[in-house]
């Protein structure tokens, strides 16, 4: 049977292993500086092995205590890391403050012989903390995309609860659980804890990164350059979760807009000035419908979908619109001009043909085009035949022309 030195000797080994692992893949992928803060739990588990290990190294019971202080990093870090990988700022004062306070206490009031069952639950408790911050970040972090996220949330979360579980029984175990004389049982399944929650946080560390990877990518694929929302791409994205969702008593409806006479502004102002209005049209939606309901699905027209209690509300959203963006002015230094914009509004039944909506909204469009521009049509049934006859292919072409 192994003993307790050898156990503790091929855990720090293991530990050791995984961190030239991340190490090489840290010079692999461009030294990137988020990858510093995920290798800090490893890099510092392996000096806390080797003086949990050999605390004869350093004289008395410091190497011991150093090696417990160094363990309460490693949970530290582990937190760091998740706030990193999440986007926010490390807190580096926050995280080694109450690792000094509890290296003090197991210095001063667990130095004593008296209170040596208390010297554990201080440590077992700052445990509980750090993996319930990091299970909070990985939560955040949470969506369809970031499968790894979710996965690391369950990991530190199970292992939140284990180390708020045993706080009680911290006052009889066997060390290192507890007090009590160390045990093979117990040596052997602390460092299985340890090496497991290290390997779990590796593997799906790296795994979300490649996810975030994915995801960044995608979005940079999904969204308009010029204006920063989303393309056409991203529009077919929305369409098809909308379709997934429960839409509730809530009338959804599909909107074409495009900017009035556009072609004449860029001949006589150039495209310079053409991209401005363009930005201030996809702004005047934005603000008005969400930033996740307007998409650029052409030069000077935009897509939106519009969610409201009554069909009256949908229309009066989407009149918002064209009235904020007729009130708009465009400047681009001596230059200013007011623009209009048409809207063509079809409603979505549950089990609509989705394109055949977009051709109904579009029709609603060339409508409002040919009836004067600058007003907002809603797509009727009957609206192909409604006098006066049009013909639509016509008030396109008119449209192309004129725009």
């Amino acid at each position: 049977m192994p003993d307790i030195t050898t156990i503790a000797a091929c855990s720090t080994a293991l530990g050791a292993i995984m961190c030239i692992a991340i190490l090489l893949s840290w010079f692999k992928d461009g030294r990137p500086v988020q990858r510093r803060w995920q290798f800090a739990p490893f890099g510092i588990a392996v000096s806390a092995g080797v003086l949990l290990t050999y605390p004869e190294i350093l004289p008395g019971p410091l190497g011991l205590r150093l090696g417990w202080f160094a363990l309460t990093l490693v949970y530290g870090s582990a937190w760091l890391a998740a706030r990193v990988t999440a986007g926010r700022k490390p807190r580096p004062l926050l995280m080694l403050l109450p690792c000094v306070a509890v290296l003090l206490f197991s210095a001063t009031i667990g130095a004593d012989d008296a209170m040596a069952e208390l010297r554990m639950m201080p440590r077992v408790l700052l445990f509980a903390l750090f993996d319930g911050l990091a299970a909070r970040e990985f939560m955040r972090m949470r969506q369809p995309q970031l499968q790894s996220a979710t996965t690391l949330y369950w990991i530190f979360a199970v292992f939140c609860v284990f180390e708020l579980l045993r706080t009680p029984f911290s006052l009889s175990l066997p060390a290192p659980f507890g007090p009590k004389e160390t045990q093979v049982w117990s040596i052997a399944l602390f460092n299985f804890l340890i090496v497991l929650q290290g390997l779990l946080l590796g593997v799906f560390l790296t795994a979300l990164g490649r996810e975030q990877l994915a995801a960044q990518h995608y979005r940079l694929a999904s969204i308009d350059p010029l204006t920063g929302i989303g393309n056409r791409r991203a529009l077919d994205d929305r369409i098809e979760a909308l379709a997934r969702s429960p839409r509730g008593e809530d009338c959804v409806a599909v909107a074409l807009l495009d900017i009035d006479r556009f072609k004449a502004i860029n001949d006589e102002l150039g495209h310079g000035f053409g991209d401005i209005v363009i930005v201030g049209a996809a702004m005047v939606a934005r603000e008005t419908l969400g930033a996740g309901n307007v998409f650029r699905v052409g030069g000077e027209e935009f897509a939106a979908i519009i969610q409201a209690r009554t069909p009256e509300a949908v229309m009066t959203r989407a009149e918002a619109v064209r009235i904020a963006f007729e009130a708009r002015s465009h400047v681009s230094g001596s230059e200013s001009r007011r623009c209009t914009i048409s809207v063509g509004v079809a409603m979505m039944e549950p089990g609509d043909d989705h394109s055949a909506r977009f051709t109904a909204a579009d029709e609603a469009l060339y409508l409002a085009k040919h009836l004067g521009r600058n007003r907002t049509v809603l797509a009727t049934p009957g609206q192909r035949a409604a006098p006066p006859p049009i013909d639509l292919r016509a008030v396109a072409a008119e449209r192309r022309a004129s725009a």
